[in-house]
């Protein structure tokens, strides 16, 4: 809350959706009164998506756990590309075949 900066990158272990008992840090992540746009980025699951998150419209919010190794919770596989301007914060990711990084005890 106290950052002048236009844009905020957070990155924590653990996705938004694990702070349910915590509603006010999603919510602060939601805000647009204070900073141009917040991309918020957590991990612990094996995945590489923005859809099994929870929400902070209008900003941005990724779980980024995706790449394989350890296991695969889903079929996105990959990584999250961040490119930051003045006034805004633009994200895509970059996804692989899950067959080339999930262990082969899993098929999708």
């Amino acid at each position: 809350e106290q950052s002048t900066a236009k844009n905020l990158l957070v990155f924590s272990h653990y996705p938004s959706d694990y702070f349910s008992a915590m509603p006010e840090f999603v919510r602060n992540l939601s805000r647009t009164d204070r900073h141009s746009s917040i991309a918020y980025f957590g991990g612990h699951r094996h995945n590489t998506d923005k859809t099994s998150v929870a929400s902070t419209a209008p900003n941005t919010n990724w779980c980024v756990g995706g790449g394989g190794g350890w296991s695969c919770d889903g079929q996105e596989q990959g990584f999250v590309v961040g490119e930051i301007y003045a006034d805004e914060i633009k994200t895509y990711e970059v996804l692989v075949d899950p067959k080339v990084c999930c262990p082969s005890s899993q098929s999708y």
